[in-house]
């Protein structure tokens, strides 16, 4: 019976040693260069969805509007630094269509997607407070 304690561990210690969890940290899951890129890729496009929505508060059509609306531009251009994620994504496509809109001329629908970037805006900037 001691016989086979002393195999039984001659046989386990090794597969336990081998199966440490400190072995398996040497292999990384994503390397620091292409973690880096993705990164600096993010910034990248948030930096430009943050330029498209400032460009449109920056119009003076908008401006107008928004102090029709007893909006502050103000504040809402204040607000578009701390948009991320989704609401930045929202906000850019719609500041992107005001913009393809207002080149094309059709008055009507600026007017919609005008009012519609505003509310959501103004939206932001009340969750924000």
């Amino acid at each position: 019976m001691h016989t086979a304690k002393k195999i039984v561990t001659s046989l386990l210690l090794p597969l336990f040693l081998f199966s440490s969890p400190a072995l398996a940290q040497d292999a990384r899951v994503v390397d620091a260069g292409a973690m880096s890129q993705a990164l600096q890729a993010k910034a990248d496009s948030e930096r430009a969805q943050r330029e498209v929505v400032l460009r449109v508060l920056d119009r003076a059509d908008v401006r107008e509007m928004a102090s029709r609306l007893g909006l502050s531009v103000a504040d809402a251009t204040s607000a578009v630094a701390t948009l991320d994620g989704a609401e930045l994504d929202t906000l850019a496509q719609q500041a992107g269509a005001f913009e393809s809109q207002a080149l094309t001329g059709g008055a009507n629908t600026i007017v919609i997607s005008l009012t519609a970037l505003l509310l959501i805006v103004i939206i932001v900037i009340l969750l924000a407070d």
